[in-house]
């Protein structure tokens, strides 16, 4: 069974902030490459080049990674 490897993610921006979107793409671009895109009340991110030879989702990691940057961008502010 191969994997993609291209996706396409849509983050809601009353959860993820596109400062912390960006790090984590940052983060994970020996994976993949991203791009980030605004749309509505949405962050688009389109991945591609996804290295199938990586263990587990890459995408699904990096919203992971996306969201708790979020979360600690948000809790600073508010500090």
């Amino acid at each position: 069974m191969s994997r993609a490897t291209t996706a396409s993610v849509k983050l809601h921006r009353d959860l993820y902030n596109r400062e912390a979107i960006s790090e984590a793409a940052d983060s994970f671009a020996d994976f993949a490459s991203f791009e980030v895109r605004g749309d509505g009340e949405h962050f688009v991110v389109d991945v591609a080049d996804i290295n199938p030879e990586v263990e587990g989702d890459v995408v699904a990691e990096f919203c992971n990674f996306a969201l708790a940057n979020s979360a600690m961008r948000m809790k600073n502010q508010e500090a």
